[in-house]
Formats: structure tokens, C-alpha cells, sequence
């Protein structure tokens, strides 16, 4: 089928012709025959894009990860037709996926892997300079307890000289309670500005896991939430800014206990590894989990689903790794569980020793 070059002038042979352009664009280019379930063309950029020989040359994990999905929508001739985008071995493609006859289907694959990561970074950025999105949350958060604080005070004034004892309880406790909502907002927003600039230095993941963990793990305890690392020793070290990355953490792990309250078996796994120059720590929780339409939601300021919540802990977990060059990702599903994953840069290469080669730190606490 795509053997043969179409000829584009009178009768001439030309040295460009289909086959040998697509043999030169940067793009992968993959043809599956769904009726003999084959491999029927793929270019050379098909196998640079992956990287994975035995993915290349497997029909049917092909067409799971690019087709199948796809194919099961039913109108897949404007479906195939979007971007789409799927991760493997921490790799992200994009990809969209045509109908070439009706036993033929042809996948254009890209690695949007940094592209992705870059794009996350330059969203947060907007986000932290989106300044009036972030006040007007504040105007609505502020204004409604502040507007129930003066009708009580405007009662209690109207009232001085008749007000029994217990209405005098009654209104001050409720203005109490709307001061200390107002509280929250502020100290929340205090946490939210508090790094105007990142001090970045050369740390070791291990050390620094490990103090967070001492500071967290009886609190963590208490509630019934163990917490596993499994980190090499040998890992490299990451340039951050141990505050920031502490805070981001922090409120990281505390969406994690929210979502493993009540649950049997609560835990909490801490995994790292380095790929493409960057170090992967992924935070995983077998928690409640988190509903598709939250999931995309989840980094706009006051979006939460929480009663007490004030929607505001990812987006200034996503603005302190932004400051330092790293990103955040957030998969999930209901009642299974949340995975974290955080990027960060690394300091510099890996230096393996003969004594650290195969060596981990394993922590597990309860």
C-alpha cells in the first residue's frame, strides 16, 4: 500500500515521492490493517518517537494504546480527528489517528513530553500573575461572612439597652465564627505569597524525604496512614528550594489524608527516579480518589470540594514548584486512589559509587 511513491509529474519518476517524504519528517507515522491485524507501514521517525523496539513491532499493544479507545467512540471520524494523549513508560504522546479505507488506520504520533512540561510551567506562571481572578475569589470569600459580622453588629447595637443574655451570646459567638473564617482566608494567602523569591541550592532527595517524613509520619500515625518511600541512595541531587518544595509537600500530603480518612488499609507510597534530566518523585495514596470533572478543576483558585476547604493548597503547591522550575501532575481514580507526580530539576549527573550501585532507602512507618 505504501511501497509504491505516486508518481507527481508526467509519467517521470520522482526521487520525492510519498514514501520518501514521509521517511523525512520528524513525525511518526504509523498504518495498522485492522483486518489482518498487522503493522502495514511506520517511518523512521516512528521508532526515534517511542523509543520502545518491541512496542514498534507489536499490532495489538499498538493499537490499544493509539486506536482502540478512540475506535470504541462512535463518532470516530471527528474523534480520531482530535489530539489526543497517552503516557507511556513516563512518556507522553500525542497523537491522532485517521481512517484510511475502512481496514486501515493511520496514527501521526508526536513526544510532547517536554512540551507538556514547559506548557504546565508557563500555565501556573499565568495563574500566579492573574491577579484579578485571584481577588475577585477573595472579594466573594471575604464579603459573605464579613456581610453576616455586620448584620450582627448592626443588630446588637439596635439592640443594646432590651438584648437578653442569650441573644448577646448568640450574635457575638456568630460573629466569632465569621471572623475566624476571615482568618483562615488571610493566613491561607499569607501562605500563598509568603515566597516572593526562591533561594535554590543543591540538596539530596534522600536527606530531605527523610526529615519531611519525621516531621509528618505521628501525625500521619495517628490517624492510621502509613507512609512507605522506596528512593535510591544513589539518586542525584535536586536544585530546589527546600521551603517551597516543603510547603508544596505539605499540602500535597494533606489532600492525601483527607482523601484516606476512613479508609482500610490507608497509605501513602513515595517512589523517585530520574528520566530526561529531571527527578521524579511520584506521591501515590490508595485513598477515596478524585471525580473526573473535579480533576479538571483542580488547580483554579477556590475550586474545592472540601466543607472546610478554601481551594487554594494545589494552586500554591503548582506556583512554588513553577518558581523553581518544576511541574505537577495529578492522575486519579474513584476509589482507587491519586497519584502525584512532581518534577524537578536536577543538580547535576548521577555519581554512582560500587557501594551505592544497587543500594535504596526503604522507610516505612506504623
Amino acid at each position: 500500500m505504501w511501497d509504491t511513491a505516486r508518481q507527481l509529474d508526467d509519467g517521470k519518476k520522482n526521487t520525492w515521492g510519498f514514501a520518501q517524504l514521509l521517511e523525512h519528517i520528524d513525525i511518526g507515522i504509523l498504518v495498522l490493517d485492522l483486518e489482518r491485524q498487522t503493522i502495514d507501514y511506520c517511518n523512521a521517525a516512528f521508532f526515534e518517537v517511542l523509543q520502545d523496539d518491541k512496542l514498534c513491532r507489536d499490532y495489538r499493544s499498538l493499537y490499544d494504546l493509539f486506536v482502540r479507545d478512540i475506535e470504541a467512540q462512535g463518532a470516530f471520524a471527528q474523534a480520531g480527528r482530535i489530539p489526543h494523549q497517552v503516557t507511556h513508560q513516563g512518556r507522553l504522546y500525542g497523537h491522532s489517528v485517521y481512517a484510511a479505507a475502512s481496514r486501515y488506520r493511520c496514527v501521526f504520533i508526536r513526544d510532547i513530553t517536554e512540551k507538556s512540561r514547559l506548557e504546565s510551567i508557563a500555565q501556573a506562571v499565568n495563574a500566579m500573575d492573574n491577579i484579578g481572578f485571584i481577588f475577585s475569589g477573595i472579594r466573594h470569600e471575604i464579603g459573605n461572612p464579613l456581610n453576616s459580622l455586620k448584620m450582627a453588629l448592626s443588630v446588637l447595637k439596635d439592640n443594646v439597652q432590651s438584648a437578653s443574655q442569650e441573644m448577646l451570646t448568640e450574635y457575638v459567638e456568630r460573629g466569632l465564627a465569621d471572623i475566624g473564617r476571615m482568618e483562615y482566608l488571610l493566613k491561607s494567602l499569607k501562605t500563598f505569597s509568603m515566597y516572593e523569591n526562591v533561594e535554590l541550592k543543591d540538596l539530596h532527595l534522600v536527606e530531605f524525604m527523610e526529615k519531611f517524613i519525621s516531621l509528618v509520619e505521628r501525625d500521619f500515625h495517628s490517624h492510621g496512614i502509613r507512609i512507605r518511600t522506596q528512593i535510591p541512595l544513589d539518586i542525584a541531587k535536586v536544585r530546589i528550594d527546600e521551603r517551597a518544595l516543603h510547603q508544596a509537600l505539605l499540602n500535597v500530603f494533606s489532600n492525601a489524608a483527607d482523601a484516606l480518612k476512613g479508609r482500610p488499609g490507608a497509605e501513602i507510597s513515595i517512589s523517585a527516579e530520574t528520566r530526561d534530566r529531571l527527578m521524579w518523585l511520584v506521591i501515590v495514596d490508595n485513598g477515596c480518589g478524585i471525580y473526573p470533572e473535579q480533576l479538571k478543576h483542580l488547580f483554579q483558585p477556590f475550586n474545592t470540594s472540601k466543607p472546610d476547604g478554601n481551594g487554594l493548597g494545589l494552586v500554591i503547591t503548582r506556583k512554588l514548584l513553577a518558581m523553581m522550575g518544576s511541574d505537577i501532575e495529578v492522575s486519579s481514580r474513584i476509589n482507587v486512589g491519586t497519584e502525584v507526580t512532581i518534577r524537578l530539576p536536577i543538580a547535576e549527573p548521577m555519581e554512582l559509587s560500587n557501594e551505592k550501585r544497587h543500594s535504596s532507602v526503604s522507610h516505612v512507618n506504623g
